[in-house]
This record gives structure tokens, C-alpha cells and sequence, in this order.
């Protein structure tokens, strides 16, 4: 709460404001807009910004794609870039006591959910000048004990062509951040003398809610059509093995957690997300 109301100062919000539900649009995703007038506010787009930065990755997961659409524009800010971090402000004016509840559930280990939304940005307008509108959405959560402990929301780095493999790069980005914190958490476990630690194997359990992206990953064989992906995101395949302890299942997008970091969400199913994050 006090950095939160260190930002509302910043940009000179009162509780009379007024707030918001959800931290972005969900019928709306930034654009360079660079038709527009530049930032004027009083207030360091960049600070402001960075704030925000630390605060998602410390206790507010609900607000990363909102942060990173912003963040993304922090070089050359527009009037559009300020009322969306307007908007985020706004959000958290209304929801300032709010954050992380652990309630550890011993029944689960170290799990991953992974999700993608395929060429979100798309604009028709902007395309011919601004290639990152092509580009998908990656989001994963890692929970340990049903506790979320690391999140991500960014744009993928090359162009997907399809919904199944804009999320089957997905889940290989989600499997290489997951593969060294298995590790980290068997050194940790060893350090501490946990007993029976040396027969023992972390088991995951990466969900996805794409058909598609599930058969690419368990499928043996390799096809032409995802060859051009194949030496970047094929690694991990190896990994999903019953004596790795790594299973990778299917999940209802209704209760996909990753879904919060893909894209903006409507206000009842924003708040659907968040408490089943949270």
C-alpha cells in the first residue's frame, strides 16, 4: 500500500479520482500511435513506470500485461500511453489493500501453467509500419504448492503462424525458466537436510489448454510444418518423462491462470482470474 500510495501521488490522483476494475481495456491494446501528442504530465512517464514495475513483480501478478504494454512505449510516450497508466493507477486506487494470499496446498508440487495469445496486437491501420503487431503474447505462472512464485507476460520474440504454435512457444519458454528452478529447489531441499530428500523426485505438472501445442510436445516424430521452430523450442521435449517427474496435461481455459497474462480481460472474468491467481 505505501508504494502504491507513493504512485497516486505521483501522478496527483485524490481518493475522489475515481477507479477502475480492471487494470487495462480488455477491448483495447496499445499501439505506437505516433499521430498522437506526446506525454505532457507533469510526472516522469519512466518512474512511474518503474514503480509499477516492482510492484507486479513482487505482490500485484494481476497487473503485468497492462505494466508491459505501457512499459513497451517508455522511450517516446504518447497521450494514449499516459491515460492507459492513468487507467492502472485508477485500478489501484480501488483496490489498494489487495495482493498475494499464500494458502499452501500440500497436495501439489512445483507446477506451471502456460498460455499464449496469437498476434493479439494486430492492427490493420499500423501493420504496414509497425511489425510487433504481428507478434503473440506469451504468459506463464509457476506455483509451488498452489502458491504463484514467478509470473511473465512478454511478447515473443519471433512470428507465430498459428494459435498452436504461438502456444507451444509458450510453453517452451515457461519449460526453460521451470527446468533450473527444479534444480535450485533440490539444492535448496539438500542444503536443508529435508529427510528422504535423496530418493525423492520434484514432480510438475506443466498445464496447457491448446490440443494442438499437447500434441506437438508429446508427438515423437517431427513435422515440416514445424521445422523452421524445431532446434529453438524442440529441447524440451526430452524433458517431459515420467522419470524426469515432468508431465505436461490439459487444463480448461476456464481455470487457466495464465490466461491473466496474456491479454486484458473483461471486468467479471478479470476478477474470476485474479481470485483463482491470488
Amino acid at each position: 500500500p505505501h508504494l502504491i500510495d507513493q504512485l497516486i501521488e505521483d501522478v496527483n490522483f485524490t481518493s475522489a479520482t475515481g477507479t477502475k476494475e480492471t487494470p487495462a481495456l480488455s477491448s483495447k491494446t496499445l499501439q505506437r500511435d505516433e499521430e498522437l501528442p506526446d506525454h505532457k504530465a507533469t510526472w516522469s512517464y519512466r518512474s512511474v513506470i518503474g514503480k509499477l514495475n516492482f510492484l507486479l513483480q513482487s505482490t500485484r501478478p494481476e497487473l503485468a500485461v497492462a505494466v508491459h504494454q505501457c512499459a513497451r512505449f517508455s522511450v517516446a510516450p504518447k497521450t494514449s500511453h499516459t491515460d492507459a497508466v492513468h487507467h492502472i493507477i485508477k485500478y489501484l486506487l480501488g483496490s489498494r489493500e489487495k495482493g498475494l494470499i499464500f494458502t499452501p496446498d500440500l497436495t501439489k508440487s512445483f507446477d506451471v501453467y502456460a498460455d499464449a495469445n496469437f498476434c493479439g496486437l494486430w492492427n490493420r491501420d499500423t501493420a504496414m509500419d509497425d511489425p510487433s503487431t504481428a507478434k503473440s503474447r506469451t504468459g506463464f505462472v509457476m506455483t509451488l504448492g498452489g502458491c504463484p512464485i514467478s509470473w511473465t507476460s512478454k511478447l515473443q520474440t519471433e512470428i507465430a503462424l498459428s494459435t498452436t504454435e504461438a502456444e507451444y512457444i509458450a510453453l517452451s519458454q515457461a519449460m526453460r525458466e521451470l527446468l533450473p528452478l527444479r534444480r535450485l529447489l533440490l539444492e535448496m531441499a539438500t542444503a536443508m537436510k529435508l529427510p528422504g530428500i535423496e530418493d525423492s523426485i520434484i514432480k510438475s505438472t506443466v498445464f496447457e489448454d491448446n490440443n494442438g501445442a499437447i500434441a506437438t510436445a508429446t508427438s515423437v516424430k517431427m513435422t515440416p510444418r514445424t521445422k523452421h521452430i524445431a532446434v529453438k523450442y524442440h529441447f524440451f521435449k526430452s524433458h517431459i518423462t515420467d522419470a524426469n517427474g515432468i508431465f505436461l496435461d490439459k487444463i480448461e481455459s476456464a481455470i487457466q491462470k495464465a490466461d491473466i497474462f496474456t491479454k486484458g480481460l473483461a471486468p467479471h472474468k478479470f476478477g474470476e482470474m485474479r481470485m483463482l491467481l491470488c
